[in-house]
C-alpha cells in the first residue's frame, strides 16, 4: 500500500502511519519546469482511516484524492484525518 510516484505535477507519497489506524498520505506540488531540489510550491497531508474503504481510496481513487488534497484549504500546523 505504499506509494511514491508523479501524479501530473504532483510527487505523491503514501504509507501506513506509525499508529497503524492512519494511512499517510502527502501531496506535493511542482511548477511545471521547477527543479526537485528546490522546495516544493506547496505542500500538503492529510491522514486517512485505514480501514477497508480508506484503502480502496488510496489504491483505487488515487488520481481523484490527489485533486481533491490540493484543492483543500489546511491552515498551518492542523492535522487533517479523512474517513472513508
Amino acid at each position: 500500500m505504499e506509494l511514491d510516484k508523479w501524479i501530473g505535477s504532483y510527487k505523491v507519497r503514501s504509507f501506513p502511519w506509525i499508529d497503524g489506524k492512519r494511512i499517510y498520505f502527502n501531496v506535493q506540488y511542482y511548477a511545471p519546469g521547477q527543479p526537485i531540489e528546490r522546495p516544493p510550491v506547496w505542500d500538503k497531508t492529510v491522514y486517512i482511516a485505514d480501514n477497508k474503504a480508506g484503502q480502496n481510496l488510496v489504491n483505487n481513487f488515487t488520481e481523484s484524492l490527489v485533486s481533491y488534497i490540493a484543492s483543500m484549504q489546511i491552515k498551518e500546523d492542523t492535522e487533517v484525518t479523512l474517513t472513508a
